[in-house]
């Protein structure tokens, strides 16, 4: 029988980046009170 293989730490390690970068942003964003405006603005103008 083949052992399932684990992900290699550097790509777990290259996840984990990306996706600590992308909450950072996020946060960052909310912390633009004008741009949740404009963001909520656009989206309410497509309804």
């Amino acid at each position: 029988m083949d052992t399932p293989r684990s992900t290699p730490l550097w790509l777990r390690a290259l996840l984990w980046a990306l996706a600590l970068a992308a909450l950072a942003a996020v946060f960052m964003w909310y912390q633009q009170p004008d741009l949740m405006v404009e963001i909520a603005n656009q989206i309410w103008s497509c309804f």
